[in-house]
């Protein structure tokens, strides 16, 4: 299955722009374009709606009068204060603001889990009073884990869509998802794979925006020109490197030709607020559609026909890959693999000679969402899974260094659900639930871990915030410095 999205998401008003007077006309004609482009192609697109934009009559009239069969209507889930207001709770936005960026309060889980219920109900409720029904598809930057729950067990929507992997970006930082594609969440955390059916929400969570498997991660760091940097690395057209068709042409080549495993998928388009670079984010639009076109395996399809694809030819979280076999920037300097699944998410990388895992996050669905019992009340909410390695939050680590003397690796598909990743004699082969490191000598750097370890005979014991995880180690002798866990072993075997 080698899905794309054309999904844009519209807002009424823009209060963060320098001409605010303009700022409501420009919203509206930006939205016509993208949907122009739609009609154009002959796409299957999606458009999300705010609430606001549910209370104004021109993009009413303007949708009702022009969507077709191939145009879905959903909900972006922000909380602009309209809503707020309706429901009778207290806004907490900037003064002057009817729709604020910040957590608080623009994001579900800033208010208690009544709030929450109430808030998405009245959403739900006014996109169904203007349309005439229930929108099947809804997401955000982020949302809570029990406004996901209500979604899929009230509403019984077939899509749910959060922001992709990132850190500090405006104030959602979320670390070690499922880096691609969808998921069926657990029920006590929207941003973990559930590993039983008991457990798994019944909507699956895509993840938005399609990230850069190489710089998402690191931003600059592995740039090989400064003039190559941009502000964010994903396929949104309002940023410099997806309107470049090289770029472009990398990107459809990373997620959809080569190995991807069961499921290869990205979401195009852009929310209307970035009308400021306007003819150049359009104009990428449509250059995006058509290099992503070429390849007839992609389809189209709009978001709520994804999510029932999805379900219809999956029972639980499969596994998949995205794999750049070089970089847009650095060229075969770099290659990056981003390997998921219900289990883990792990990226092993290399740079020039160098080949180590960047991250490895494991999933446990019985951990709680951290704003589970309680409201968020920082700027920043963050989202984050179970560490064993990571080289960006943790500042200064290594990660799980394989080889410093490697050369280019080859990747090769075992079964549906297993990638081999080889180099001269060494291998790893990743697995749904192990990952096998054959012939080289692992060391997991502990340099500014944010996690507490412990040896206990052939598992390590890991501690963050309280939560307990482990590694179980086959076939390798386990030695712990203060800095780093050695594995001394030809064929060794790290289980989740």
């Amino acid at each position: 299955m080698k899905i794309i999205n054309y999904m844009n998401f519209v807002r009424q008003c823009e209060p963060r722009s320098a001409d605010f007077e303009k700022a409501g006309e420009l919203l509206f004609k930006t939205t016509v374009r993208q949907f122009e482009i739609a009609k154009k192609y002959g796409l299957p697109c999606t458009f999300l709606l705010q609430y606001d934009v549910l209370l104004d009559e021109k993009y009413i009239n303007f949708f009702k009068e022009n969507a077709d069969e191939n145009i879905e209507l959903g909900l972006w889930y922000e909380i602009p204060k309209q809503l707020v207001d309706g429901v009778g709770l207290e806004w907490r936005g900037k003064d002057g603001w009817t729709w604020d960026w910040h957590i608080v309060p623009g994001f579900s889980m800033a208010y208690s889990k009544e709030e929450r219920q109430l808030l998405i109900d009245s959403a739900m409720n006014k996109f169904k009073e203007v349309f005439g029904f229930f929108p099947k598809s809804v997401a955000s930057w982020l949302i809570d884990t029990h406004t996901v729950n209500r979604l899929s067990e009230k509403y019984g929507v077939d899509y749910i869509g959060i922001c992709r992997d990132q850190t500090s970006t405006d104030a959602y930082t979320l670390i070690g998802g499922y880096f691609n594609g969808g998921y069926y969440p657990s029920k006590n955390n929207m941003f973990t794979p559930a590993q039983t059916s008991e457990n798994a929400q019944a909507t699956p969570v895509f993840r938005l925006l399609g990230p850069d498997p190489v710089h998402n991660y690191d931003k600059e760091k592995y740039l090989s020109s400064p003039e190559d940097a941009a502000v964010v690395y994903t396929l949104e057209p309002a940023w410099t490197t997806a309107r470049r068709e090289d770029v472009v042409k990398w990107y459809e080549k990373t997620y959809f030709e080569n190995e991807s495993l069961n499921f290869a998928y990205a979401q195009i388009g852009q929310e209307n607020s970035f009308f400021e670079v306007g003819d150049k984010m359009l104009d990428a639009l449509e250059m995006q559609i058509k290099i992503f076109e070429e390849n007839s395996e992609n389809r189209f399809l709009t978001t709520a026909q994804t999510g029932r694809l999805f379900k219809e030819s999956f029972n639980s979280t499969p596994v998949s890959s995205v794999y750049a076999s070089e970089d847009w920037s650095s060229g075969e300097k770099i290659q990056s693999l981003y390997y998921d699944s219900k289990k883990y998410a792990a990226n092993i990388f290399r740079y020039e000679n160098r080949i180590f895992l960047r991250s490895l996050y494991l999933f446990d669905e019985s951990v709680k969402e951290k704003y589970f019992d309680s409201c968020c009340e920082t700027f920043d909410a963050i989202y984050e899974n179970l560490p064993v390695s990571d080289t960006l939050m943790w500042k200064d680590n290594s990660g799980l260094t394989l080889d410093m003397e490697a050369e280019k690796f080859e990747v090769e598909k075992i079964d549906g659900n297993c990638l081999s990743v080889s180099w001269k004699d060494c291998s790893v082969i990743f697995r749904e639930n192990s990952v096998e490191i054959k012939n080289a000598a692992p060391v997991l750097d502990l340099t500014s871990a944010k996690v507490k370890t412990v040896i206990d005979g052939s598992r390590i014991l890991f501690t963050k915030d309280s939560v307990c995880y482990a590694v179980h180690v086959e076939g390798a002798r386990i030695e712990k410095t203060d800095s780093s866990i050695m594995f001394t072993g030809n064929d060794i075997k790290l289980c989740f």
